[in-house]
């Protein structure tokens, strides 16, 4: 059985939007993540930590506590930081629910 791969964009009023792309494998281990968009985090490479954090990580919803502080100083300009964390979060989620309806089948 293939694993899943769940992608999302959300867009700002000001048309600044955020793409997020996680992929598990089948027993729900991140195997990719991708954040990209027309934003701009200060300093730029706590996306890239993020992305790394995840990596290896068993798809929840509750990992986004963890990025919630990784990212509380962060400066976020095109995308709020609630909406990056909202997206994150449902993303993980869906995933994480991907896993387990490919699981039972």
């Amino acid at each position: 059985m293939a694993g899943v791969t769940i992608s999302k964009v959300v867009k700002e009023k000001s048309g600044k939007y955020i793409s997020i792309e996680i992929g598990a494998s089948q027993d729900c281990v991140i195997s990719h993540v991708s954040i990209t968009g027309d934003f701009f985090a200060f300093p730029p490479e706590v996306i890239d930590e993020v992305e790394k954090y995840l990596r290896g990580k068993k798809a929840a919803k509750s990992l986004i506590d963890s990025i919630r502080l990784l990212v509380s100083t962060v400066e976020f300009a095109g995308v709020s930081r609630e909406k990056f964390l909202d997206l994150l979060a449902h993303v993980l989620e869906e995933v994480s629910r991907s896993c387990e309806v490919s699981a039972r089948n």
